[in-house]
């Protein structure tokens, strides 16, 4: 009697808990589904996003800025906007840089800097990026040594006007080059790269009488142009 009468409570309790149980069950499934639906200003910020990454796809780099400006003003806290505004502006600052790159890609070949230095036709200002021990090994007469890894802790050595014809070298033009693309972000309009560094700069001296001064001491091959 004992065992049919534990069975029989259970039984009652179960009846009157199965309601409670699916009004529960209830109530979870219609806060899911309204989890599911966004809210007005959810999907304004969504819509944003996604006309964002379509702008950035046809490389309409300042209309996918905006875009995802907008969006980040609606939904600070997702970094999904924030994303697409980075990436965006360095595509915008790099698309900017190569369109306007020239043919010659602002390298001054090693004659031409030569014929420079002796006619004193130009006055570049000589930026020699390698390290300290490398530039105490050799460098090109009046040339300063503010390695790469320097550069933006020294901009207050560099000329004051941002037209000042700069000559940057390396080695072998590699580290001169990532010197290069940062001074014309910064502005700096004439900055060029010595083609070859300094590696380069020594085989002409080596192979090459020395020039002497006059309207072509050296041989005058196509120049950069100092207008662009």
């Amino acid at each position: 009697m004992a065992k049919m009468a534990k069975k029989l409570l259970f039984f009652a309790v179960f009846l009157l808990l199965t309601p409670l149980l699916a009004a529960c069950q209830d109530a979870g499934a219609a806060g899911d589904a309204s989890a599911a639906t966004p809210t007005p200003a959810g999907q304004a910020y969504w819509d944003l996003v996604q006309q964002a990454e379509d702008a950035y796809a046809r490389a309409d780099f300042e209309q996918a800025m905006n875009l995802a400006r907008q969006a980040a003003s609606i939904n600070p806290n997702d970094n999904t906007s924030w994303e697409i505004y980075r990436q965006a502006g360095v595509a915008a600052a790099a698309d900017d840089y190569l369109s306007r790159l020239p043919t010659h890609r602002y390298r001054l070949p090693v004659d031409v800097f030569v014929r420079d230095q002796v006619n004193k036709s130009k006055d570049w200002f000589l930026i020699d990026v390698r390290e300290p021990d490398e530039f105490a090994a050799g460098h090109i007469e009046g040339a300063i040594n503010i390695p790469l890894r320097e550069l933006m802790k020294r901009l207050n050595e560099l000329p004051n006007s941002k037209t000042a014809p700069i000559l940057l070298y390396c080695h072998s033009q590699k580290r001169a080059t990532h010197a290069l693309v940062i001074l014309h972000e910064l502005g700096y309009s004439k900055a060029y790269n010595l083609e070859g560094g300094y590696a380069a700069y020594e085989t002409w001296i080596a192979q090459n009488p020395k020039p002497t001064p006059g309207p072509t001491p050296t041989p005058a091959p196509d120049e950069p142009d100092f207008g662009c």
